[in-house]
């Protein structure tokens, strides 16, 4: 699925002439996820996977989402620091383009989000593994479930955030990234953090080789809570399929509980499970019908 990458001033849909905001933001919002999903897939068609994979040459979808994840992998660990400046939709591998970077400047009208379960699909161009890795981050030794858990529901449920301080409180933007309220001073603000990440003497952060993860009892904790979902009539059994897919990469894989490992064991889970599912029938008609109709379908 990778690299979905959208951008686009939403100022137009949300301004002077739109319906008041209590009748008209939840439609605005409900209507943005759904076009999310469309947009990114769009995006995928112009960078040549979603052509690939309607040809049946999965080896090369596969190629592709490898050379994605060592582009996003080289980012984090570039020798020049890098800040992403963001602005309206940042979906899919645009999502974590801006979580490789070193800081994130993004303006209060930034949508962003992992939208690729929506189309049947995880994140595979480091999206899974950035999670785990601040999830991991912020748990700092306590019980580490609760924070993959959060960011489980977030990336299972493709949710977009709806402003930049939403992204923040979604785990797609760090407390240390900027939000700026005014958009035309969102260049002017990137490039003073650039500056002074170089002026500081700037050197990349280290590879962190023993990342502690949740393991086989958090997966199974997850496809239980997933279970109650499905039989509730909430999800479909596709649904639950993609779910375990995250869950298992969020934890680590088949691993006991407070197993350490490092990014490329979380990376390489990521590309085993997005080829597992781009491999399916229900994904592949999801993908299809939303290329065609622009609309997502739930199989």
């Amino acid at each position: 699925e990778p690299p979905f990458s959208v951008g686009a001033n939403l100022k137009k849909q949300s301004g002077p002439g739109s319906k008041p905001v209590p009748s008209g933001v939840g439609r605005f919002f409900r209507r943005l996820k759904r076009e999310a999903e469309s947009l990114a897939l769009k995006a995928a068609r112009q960078v040549g996977m979603a052509d690939q994979l309607m040809a049946g040459r999965l080896a090369e979808v596969e190629r592709m989402v490898e050379k994605f994840q060592a582009t996003t992998h080289s980012l984090r660990y570039s020798g020049i620091p890098t800040v992403a400046a963001v602005d309206g939709l940042a979906l899919g591998g645009g999502c974590e383009l801006i979580m490789h970077c070193d800081r994130a400047v993004a303006t209060l009208e930034s949508y962003v989000g992992l939208v690729e379960a929506g189309v049947g699909l995880l994140p595979a161009g480091g999206g899974c593994k950035e999670a785990a890795l601040r999830a991991a981050g912020e748990a700092r030794g306590s019980d580490l479930f609760p924070f993959i858990r959060r960011y489980f529901e977030v990336i299972a449920k493709a949710e977009v955030a709806r402003s930049g301080e939403h992204a923040k409180d979604l785990g797609y933007l760090r407390a240390a990234d900027t939000i700026v309220m005014n958009r035309f001073e969102l260049l002017t603000v990137a490039k003073a953090q650039a500056r002074a990440f170089a002026e500081s003497g700037y050197r990349p952060p280290l590879r962190p080789r023993a990342i502690p993860v949740a393991g086989r009892s958090a997966i199974a904790t997850l496809q239980s809570y997933m279970v109650n979902m499905r039989e509730g009539g909430f999800i479909s059994e596709h649904d639950y399929l993609i779910g375990c897919k995250i869950a298992t990469v969020l934890c680590g894989g088949d691993v006991e509980a407070g197993s350490l490992v490092d990014e490329d064991w979380l990376l390489d889970l990521e590309r085993t499970h997005f080829m597992e599912l781009i491999a399916t029938e229900k994904t592949q008609a999801r993908i299809e019908h939303t290329l065609k109709t622009g609309k997502p379908l739930r199989n």
